[in-house]
């Protein structure tokens, strides 16, 4: 977000992009908004959040050029943004948007797109019908296509999401443009993520339930088929 970094993190983002190209990858993803928990950082608003904005779209763009991107292989890249504790200011899907649209308007192309990660939805300070508005307006624009099934705040088994999963999916499936759907789990005693829960312990919550993290996975992922072959089967989801 500081135009003093913007010479240091540019390359960073072209490296991706060049690797992308080099294995004939068609979407690409990052949390290239802010630095993942960063001491001290504060969350920006009004003319900061603005200037933040207007930066972000500079150095997307100037990435997707330096690395010749469009007309590529690759179709689209992804911005996610994460949780209040992991980012400070870009922490709910409308913060998201205004950023993914700077970026696509310096770029004069539609390139970039929010992805819709329910467990980074249903941590925002948006409610789950706030989210579910969001996501109907930025269909509408065509600023989605990934989503990502996890459960809020233990990002462990899909069981403990209280609902955002299911809801969020059938938001995104009625946009017309969801293209693809991610099951992500996160290991609750992950050394990198030792900081998130010292933060916030319900990171650290085993919701195994007696089962592998493999078997948590592949539970979701019949979940995920299920809900998604039912969309189709009620018109929701090509």
């Amino acid at each position: 977000m500081d135009p003093a970094d913007e010479d240091i993190v540019a390359p960073m983002l072209v490296a991706g992009l060049e690797a992308a190209k080099k294995y004939s990858i068609e979407h690409v993803s990052s949390t290239s908004l802010e630095e993942w928990m960063k001491p001290g950082a504060l969350e920006l608003t009004g003319e900061a959040f603005d200037a933040a904005v207007v930066q972000l779209g500079k150095l997307h763009a100037r990435a997707v050029r330096e690395a010749d991107a469009l007309g590529s292989c690759i179709k689209a890249w992804h911005i996610e943004f994460l949780r209040g504790i992991e980012f400070q200011t870009f922490t709910d899907v409308r913060k998201a948007c205004k950023a993914v649209s700077a970026m696509n308007e310096a770029l004069g192309h539609s390139f970039f797109k929010v992805i819709i990660d329910a467990a980074h939805c249903g941590d925002s300070a948006l409610s789950m019908e706030e989210n579910v508005a969001a996501i109907k307006e930025i269909g509408e624009q065509g600023g989605i296509s990934m989503f990502h099934a996890s459960a809020p705040t233990t990002r462990g088994c899909l069981s403990t999401d209280d609902g955002w999963i299911g809801h969020l999916l059938t938001a995104c499936a009625e946009t017309g443009t969801l293209e693809i759907v991610l099951v992500e789990l996160f290991h609750h005693e992950d050394p990198a993520l030792a900081g998130l829960r010292e933060a916030d312990p319900g990171h650290g919550i085993d919701t195994r339930d007696g089962r592998s993290y493999t078997q948590c996975t592949i539970d979701g992922l019949v979940d995920v088929a299920h809900r998604m072959n039912n969309l189709v089967a009620r018109g929701k989801l090509k």
